[in-house]
């Protein structure tokens, strides 16, 4: 739920930027409100529980970084590009929740997803 909520506000502050008489303040609010959202999950992480935590504290840094370049620069660009990056784990979270419902699956198909936060 809490990706799904980040998308919400992006995608509304990327209405809200490219309408015909753009919005700031629905933009900077939007994206602060996902910022947050991205804190609330950094937060959350349990660091005693291996590598994972660390990755996702990393991915988390990037979007909090990209998005505050964003909001500063009134830009669209970075925050469709966190946009893509949030679908694409939450597209991984889901395929993981479907393969422990159906423990048969081969869970090896998913090794090729790569996320790239490079910048």
């Amino acid at each position: 739920m809490a990706y799904s909520g980040i998308l919400s506000n992006l995608n509304d502050a990327l209405e809200a930027i490219q309408a015909d008489s753009p919005s700031y303040d629905i933009f900077n609010d939007k994206v602060s409100n996902a910022q947050q959202i991205v804190d609330a999950l950094d937060d959350g992480l349990d660091d005693s529980q291996g590598e994972l935590p660390d990755l996702l504290s990393s991915l988390y840094y990037f979007i909090r970084k990209k998005l505050i370049e964003s909001n500063m620069q009134k830009s669209p660009d970075g925050v469709k590009e966190v946009i893509s990056i949030v679908e694409q784990v939450l597209s991984f979270w889901q395929e993981s929740a479907n393969n422990e419902a159906e423990p048969d699956v081969d869970v090896a198909k998913n090794e090729g997803l790569k996320i790239d936060i490079s910048g």
